[in-house]
C-alpha cells in the first residue's frame, strides 16, 4: 500500500471517529442539509478509495471535514505532510482554504499564514513568501518562525543588509546563535566592498563582523588579504596569525597567504610560528610549508627527515607524496621509475577526494563553502582531517 492509499484510510478512520463523536453537533450544523446528501459525499470518497483512486478520495474527505476550531490542526497537519512529500500545490490549496475561513482565531490565522509562506518558499515563490512573512513580523516583531524564514530568503537572494536587520531582531529576541551568522553577513559585505575598491567600507564591515563573532576565521582571512593588498604586511601577518587561536581547523587556509607575506622577510620568525602551530594543532599544510622553509635553509635531507618523523605519528597521503618527491630527486634508474609509479598512484588516490566536509550534516566538497549548501549552517564546512586530509 502506497503512502497516498494509507493516508486515505487514515483520513477515513479520522472522519468516521469524528462523525460519531460529534453526531449531535452535526445534526444542529447541518439541519438544512439532508443526511442523504452528506452520506453521498462520504460514500463517494469511500468508493474512490476502494477503486484505488486515492487522490480523489483525499480531496473528498478534506472537503467533508469541516474547518472549525477542532479541525484546524488536522488540516495543518495534512498541509505540512503534503509539503514534506513535495506536493507543494496540494499543501498550498489546503492552507489557502484555511486562510479563507472567517472563523479562525488571530493565533490560528497567523499560523496558517506562516505555513502558506513556507509553501511559497518551497515552491520558489520567494516574493510571495516574503510579503506574507513581513506582514507577520509587522504584527509580532518577535515571531521566530517568520523571522527565520525571512532570513532564509535574504540569504538565498544575497540581500545582506536585509539579512543583517532580521538577524539583529533575532539576536534581540534572545537567539544568541545568530551572532555567528551576522558576522558572515558582514563578511559578505566586506567582499563586495573589496571588489569595488571601497576599503573604507570594507574595514567598517570587518569591525562589525569581529564585534559579533571574535572567532570568525573568515573575517581574519579577509582582513589579512585587505591589509596585504594595501601594503600593510605587518597588519596582514597579525590577521592571519589570529586564526591559530580562533579555530586551528582552518590553519591550512592561512598558511599560503601568510608565507606570501613573509617573502623577503627573515624566515626564522615564520619557521618558529609554523613549528608552534605544528606542535599545537598538527596539520599537513603546516608541515609542508615548514618543510619548504627547512629545505631552503638546511637542505633536502633535514626536510625529508622532518616529514618521515611526522608521518610516523600522523600518516598522510599528501605527506607521503612530498617524501616520495624528495627521494625521486635523489634516485636513478629503476628505483626512480618505481618511485614515480608510486607517486602517480598516490596522487590519483587523492585527486578526486573531497577536501572539506560539514561538521553539522556531513556534506563534502573540494571547495570551501562558508554557508553549507546542504544544511545552511554558517562556518561548519572545514578542512578534512586524517589520512587523506590535513
Amino acid at each position: 500500500m502506497n503512502d497516498v492509499s494509507l493516508l486515505g484510510l487514515i483520513l477515513a478512520a479520522m472522519f468516521i471517529g469524528w462523525l460519531l463523536g460529534r453526531w449531535g453537533q452535526f445534526r444542529r450544523q447541518f439541519a438544512a442539509r439532508s443526511q442523504a446528501d452528506f452520506s453521498s459525499e462520504y460514500f463517494k470518497g469511500l468508493n474512490y478509495l476502494l477503486n484505488e483512486e486515492s487522490d480523489k478520495a483525499i480531496e473528498i474527505f478534506i472537503k467533508a471535514l469541516e474547518v472549525n476550531s477542532e479541525t484546524v490542526e488536522t488540516h495543518l497537519a495534512l498541509g505540512n505532510m503534503f509539503r514534506r512529500k513535495g506536493e507543494i500545490e496540494r499543501a498550498t490549496r489546503v492552507h489557502q482554504n484555511l486562510l479563507a475561513r472567517p472563523s479562525l482565531t488571530k493565533a490560528q490565522l497567523e499560523r496558517v499564514q506562516l505555513e502558506l509562506a513556507k509553501d511559497f518558499y518551497a515552491a520558489g515563490l520567494l516574493d510571495r513568501a516574503e510579503r506574507l512573512l513581513l506582514d507577520l513580523v509587522k504584527i509580532d516583531d518577535q515571531n521566530q518562525g517568520a523571522l527565520n524564514y525571512l532570513l532564509r530568503i535574504y540569504e538565498q537572494e544575497k540581500e545582506w543588509p536585509n539579512a543583517i536587520n532580521i538577524g539583529k531582531q533575532l539576536l534581540a529576541s534572545g537567539d544568541r546563535k545568530i551572532a555567528k551568522a551576522l558576522a558572515h553577513y558582514y563578511c559578505e559585505l566586506v567582499q563586495q566592498s573589496m571588489g569595488h575598491g571601497d576599503t573604507g567600507s570594507a574595514r567598517k564591515y570587518l569591525r562589525q563582523a569581529l564585534r559579533y563573532d571574535r572567532s570568525c576565521v573568515r573575517a581574519s582571512l579577509l582582513q589579512g588579504q585587505l591589509e596585504y593588498q594595501q601594503g600593510h604586511t605587518g597588519d596582514a601577518i597579525k590577521a592571519f596569525k589570529r586564526i591559530r587561536h580562533q579555530d586551528p581547523d582552518y590553519l591550512s587556509e592561512s598558511i599560503n597567504p601568510l608565507a606570501q607575506c613573509y617573502e623577503g622577510i627573515d624566515d626564522e620568525e615564520l619557521i618558529q610560528y609554523l613549528s608552534g602551530c605544528l606542535s599545537d594543532a598538527p596539520a599537513i599544510s603546516v608541515l609542508l610549508a615548514l618543510v619548504e622553509k627547512i629545505k631552503q635553509k638546511s637542505g633536502d635531507q633535514e626536510a625529508a627527515s622532518l616529514i618521515a618523523e611526522y608521518l610516523k605519528q600522523r600518516p598522510s597521503v599528501r605527506g607521503l607524496n612530498k617524501l616520495i618527491d624528495f627521494h625521486i630527486d635523489h634516485s636513478e634508474g629503476k628505483a626512480k621509475e618505481n618511485l614515480s609509479i608510486l607517486r602517480s598512484l598516490t596522487e590519483k588516490l587523492i585527486s578526486n577526494k573531497p577536501i572539506y566536509h560539514c561538521h553539522s550534516c556531513g556534506f563534502s566538497s573540494r571547495s570551501l563553502y562558508w554557508l553549507c549548501p546542504s544544511c545552511h549552517e554558517w562556518g561548519t564546512v572545514k578542512p578534512i582531517q586524517g589520512l587523506e586530509g590535513e
